[in-house]
């Protein structure tokens, strides 16, 4: 009985890692150098990506389960190596092309992201967009549909969307009338790459407390849209902003969870055990 019972419960958490597959983060190293160790015990988490081709550094000694998923940040990317100790699935495009701060955007113009485009192309990697500001992915006149002109008039390919979002006050309906209007417009999956309930021009004005509740009720309503293949909070760790670290990391510099990564994990806890539970309908 007791083996047969451990067979059961075996067979559930493997069906749970199966399908749980929408969860990632957006997460790097900690000074400790243990994210990837964080990473690996999280409950319901499926897949990771640190804005780079190469996986999060790690001294060894921990396993590599969760999936890697690669990203080409800006030009002076396109020839760099993918290292990732699992085979790689799915790679994501550059970040933020519309916007060029230096160090964490892209800054690229249409015309140039799409000659670079065959260079990601040639990586034969399921292939997500750039990834442009909010502001920029939808309209005739963004950045993004101007891109999904180009890739169209020179048969590029674009497997499926990446996008950002950020809730100033935390409507997770206008969250996911935006998200219907990017798959009405492009025609493509969808993967939420970064999002969280932030108004960069006041940081300062969001609690750990908001983005709680703003990160289950989010994950719980995409969860729920059949054309949002995977997303990711941003982010895992504490991101300096104009001098301080807004209230939306889900751990500290030394891991220990915010209020945001106890409801973090809750939430995907409760969703890959409803998940699991539906396998016998």
């Amino acid at each position: 009985m007791i083996r047969t019972l451990a067979c059961i419960l075996g067979l559930l958490v493997l069906a749970q890692s199966a399908i749980a597959q929408k969860a990632g983060v957006g997460a790097w190293e900690n000074p400790g150098k243990t994210t990837l160790e964080w990473i690996e015990k999280r409950p319901g988490l499926e897949w990771y990506y640190n804005w780079r081709p190469d996986q999060i550094w790690h001294r060894g000694g921990v396993s590599r389960t969760v999936e890697f998923v690669p990203m080409i940040h800006n030009a002076r990317d396109v020839n760099k190596r993918i290292v990732s100790s699992r085979r790689a699935k799915a790679l994501l495009g550059f970040n933020e092309p519309d916007r060029n701060n230096g160090k964490h955007q892209a800054g690229l113009s249409v015309k140039k992201a799409a000659a670079l485009w065959p260079k990601l192309e040639s990586r034969g990697l399921r292939l997500g967009s750039p990834a442009t500001t909010q502001g920029e992915t939808l309209g005739k006149g963004s950045w993004q549909h101007r891109f999904m002109t180009e890739v169209d008039r020179r048969g590029l390919r674009v497997d499926f969307m990446a996008v950002h979002y950020y809730s100033k006050n935390g409507d997770v309906a206008a969250f996911r009338n935006w998200l219907q209007a990017v798959h009405r417009s492009y025609g493509r999956p969808i993967w939420v790459t970064e999002f969280a309930m932030i108004d960069w021009n006041r940081p300062g004005a969001v609690t750990y407390q908001q983005n709680a509740r703003f990160a289950q009720q989010a994950i719980a309503m995409m969860e729920n849209l059949a054309f949002v293949e995977r997303h990711a909070w941003f982010a895992a760790n504490p991101y300096p902003w104009k001098g301080k670290s807004p209230q939306i990391n889900l751990v500290d510099r030394n891991m220990k969870p915010t209020p945001v990564g106890l409801a973090f994990d809750k939430v995907l806890t409760r969703v890959g055990s409803r998940k699991v539970a539906g396998l016998n309908d």
